[in-house]
């Protein structure tokens, strides 16, 4: 239950895009929690507040969260247990382990020759055994937009409306044309993972 005096996050803007040295706290949270609209969560320093913005969004480390109070928290990504991929060999051993990735809608991290994914034992052993060199990782995770339909829905107009309940994650994305046709695609992606500090969901 809240009230009218709670703590809220009432706007979210992208690195780059806020006063950063005006920051009065950081929030550090895990991917999942980085992509919500509504939510109570506890900032670093243990201080309750809700987070209340008019869409969810998709946040990234560096982002700011600005408070009812007239101040700013600045999302810092949580390290989390991942596995980094690498292909040795021709460019079309990275590509095939891609392919795979990618047709399981796993969402993926891709940095230069290296591919970071949450750790999971089955597709550890799907990836050694296509010829992937697999090693364990502790790092924040800020996988690829496309993954859940893509970028920031924030403040400076780069916005995408996106509905999130509690443990999954739904994306519907019309398209209409002036020719007489419509497109509406659907997704349904769920997800099970632990979340940092997050306390509950208000609808």
């Amino acid at each position: 239950m809240t009230t009218d005096s709670t703590r809220r996050a009432l706007r979210a803007h992208t690195r780059g895009h806020w006063p950063m040295l005006r920051a009065t706290g950081t929030v550090t949270l895990a991917f999942d929690d980085r992509h919500r609209r509504r939510m109570a969560m506890t900032d670093d320093s243990g201080a309750a507040f809700l987070l209340d913005l008019p869409r969810a969004v998709a946040l990234d480390d560096g982002d700011g969260l600005e408070m009812s109070d007239g101040g700013w928290l600045r999302v810092v990504a949580a390290p989390e247990e991942l596995m980094e991929v690498r292909v040795p060999g021709p460019a079309e051993g990275f590509a095939r382990i891609a392919w795979h990735l990618g047709n399981r809608h796993l969402p993926v991290q891709i940095i230069g020759d290296t591919i970071r994914l949450r750790r999971d034992h089955v597709i550890e052993a799907m990836l050694k055994g296509l010829g992937a060199e697999v090693r364990d990782a502790l790092l924040p995770f800020m996988p690829e937009g496309g993954a859940y339909g893509g970028g920031h829905a924030h403040s400076h107009d780069h916005s995408q409306d996106h509905s999130h309940g509690h443990d999954d994650h739904h994306h519907d994305h019309g398209h209409s044309h002036d020719h007489g046709h419509s497109h509406d695609h659907g997704h349904s992606h769920e997800h099970t993972h632990g979340h940092t500090h997050g306390h509950g969901h208000e609808r």
